[in-house]
């Protein structure tokens, strides 16, 4: 516990006043820029604080899997963590996120500067619709696209079925999926103050080429992430 509060008074204020000095670059800068001088040191002031003061380091395997840009990467999700660790590995990255985080004050502009891809989880058909319009426009820029195909956080033994999006994405724009598996969970659960000490693990899976039907592809990508 002791570790937990360390963490929270070392990192949240800095990252707070972090993003609102910084804010009118955010403003007027390009996704690029808003990457590289604010998404990058947050995330890399994140991970000093978290190795630091709660005892959590990372180690990130089969890097040399991931195929050309522009691909699509779908990681499974349990924590605040790989919300920031994926801005260290790709240069150009759009993420999928639910629309609520635009109104967040302050960080709603930075998700829209960052080329996020806001969908309506409560309606199905819009959420398609918004994902495959903003998805081509990401594929247009030969941006990686970052989703996570649960569609919401879950615990580190919670089975969360794939949602359709991601097959959406991989058909209608034709490019691999790499599958991405992490156990954040484990040390930084969800709805939880309490930092647990250890190594977070995140794993790339052979990529899945372009041309599957849905059920072949789901039975790939479900095979990889369970491995």
């Amino acid at each position: 516990m002791i570790r937990s509060i360390l963490f929270s008074i070392t990192f949240w204020p800095f990252f707070i006043l972090y993003i609102t000095v910084m804010y009118p670059v955010a403003f007027f800068s390009k996704p690029q820029t808003v990457l590289y001088s604010v998404y990058r040191p947050v995330t890399r002031w994140l991970l000093f604080c978290l190795k630091n003061f709660a005892g959590i380091d990372y180690k990130i395997l089969n890097l040399s899997k991931i195929p050309a840009a522009p691909i699509i990467v779908g990681c499974n999700h349990q924590s605040t963590w790989e919300t920031f660790v994926f801005s260290l590995l790709f240069d150009k990255l759009a993420i999928v996120i639910k629309k609520e985080l635009l109104q967040i004050p302050i960080a709603g502009l930075y998700f829209k500067r960052l080329g996020c891809i806001p969908i309506d989880r409560a309606s199905p058909v819009s959420a398609i619709k918004t994902l495959l319009r903003f998805g081509k426009e990401a594929y247009q820029k030969r941006n990686n696209i970052l989703i996570f195909p649960n569609g919401t956080r879950g615990g580190v033994d919670e089975q969360i079925e794939y949602k359709s999006g991601i097959f959406a994405l991989y058909k209608t724009l034709g490019i691999p999926v790499i599958p991405v598996k992490i156990n954040s969970g484990k040390f930084w659960p969800r709805r939880s103050f309490r930092k647990i000490p250890g190594s977070i693990t995140l794993d790339f899976k052979e990529p899945i080429s372009a041309g599957l039907t849905k059920e072949e592809f789901f039975t790939k990508f479900e095979r990889e992430m369970n491995e």
